[in-house]
């Protein structure tokens, strides 16, 4: 019984470590396509003059 409570704590203590692993990469993720937006906002704007 504790070697199933042991393995038990530790399948959760995985799940939990990915979840939070999971939840930082999609912050991540939002700040790179905002930034990626941004840039693709400014390409547009910024025509090159010409001479």
């Amino acid at each position: 019984m504790r070697g199933f409570l042991f393995i038990l704590a530790l399948i959760l203590l995985a799940v939990w470590g990915i979840g939070i692993f999971l939840y930082a990469l999609k912050g991540l993720f939002n700040i790179v396509i905002i930034l990626a937006a941004i840039a693709f906002i400014m390409a547009i704007f910024s025509k090159p003059k010409r001479t």
